[in-house]
């Protein structure tokens, strides 16, 4: 798994028309690299969402760069930023996103299936990871398991690929104290034991609590806390 550093420079997005156009977020600079779970908090409404779609290529910038390993991902196409998504990024979403009807292992296995990639040769890590995750096997689907496991699946699914960089959106918002705890230190866990970047918009102060890197958007500009 290569290793992924990220340099920030000049970024702005704005949105709106005419007078009603305004800045949603600035970032004058910001270094990071793989190794380091760095966490963004703010106020809803903020921009920390938006923040994590810029910085994954699932938005583009009206001004700025955002380099990864060097590459200005603001001047990529979107067909270029897809794949590197592909290659090196994987995305835990707030809502999850599994597939209801499908078992724990084929949630897991969906993004092989989806990019045209032979299913057998990554049925093991999936199994691997949901073993490792402590998501039950018994269970023939996904509805039927808790939001703790459902989250662990999710997990599961964005490292299907050992991606060197995990973006997670609010990844303990909808869960209970537990669940949330044990999916906060997964995250810490992925970024120093395994030498990944983990970058998370969150309220969570658990979550802030185990960050390398602490961030915070407020009016629109990011500010470094550590």
């Amino acid at each position: 798994m290569p290793r992924a550093t990220l340099s920030v420079n000049g970024l702005r997005f704005q949105a709106g028309r005419g007078a009603d156009r305004r800045t949603i977020i600035a970032v004058d600079r910001l270094e990071l690299a793989s190794g380091g779970l760095a966490t963004i908090s703010g106020a809803s409404g903020s921009g920390k969402s938006t923040l994590l779609y810029l910085l994954s290529g699932l938005l583009s910038p009206g001004a700025g760069r955002i380099l990864w390993d060097g590459t200005d991902h603001a001047l990529l196409t979107e067909a270029a930023r897809d794949r590197w998504r592909r290659r090196n990024a994987g995305f835990v979403f707030q809502g999850f996103h599994l597939i209801e009807e499908l078992s724990p292992l084929e949630n897991v296995l969906a993004p092989v299936w989806f990019g045209s990639f032979r299913a057998g040769d990554r049925r093991d890590r999936a199994q691997a990871l949901l073993d490792r995750l402590g998501v039950p096997m018994g269970r023939k689907t996904a509805a039927v398991l808790s939001r703790g496991e459902q989250q662990r699946v999710a997990l599961a699914r964005a490292l299907i690929f050992d991606p060197a960089v995990i973006f997670a959106d609010e990844p303990t918002a909808s869960l209970d104290a537990a669940a949330g705890a044990e999916v906060a230190r997964l995250l810490a866990d992925l970024a120093r034991t395994e030498d990944r970047l983990v970058i998370v918009a969150s309220h969570d102060d658990r979550l802030h609590a185990l960050a390398d890197h602490r961030l915070q958007v407020a009016q629109g500009a990011l500010e470094r806390l550590s």
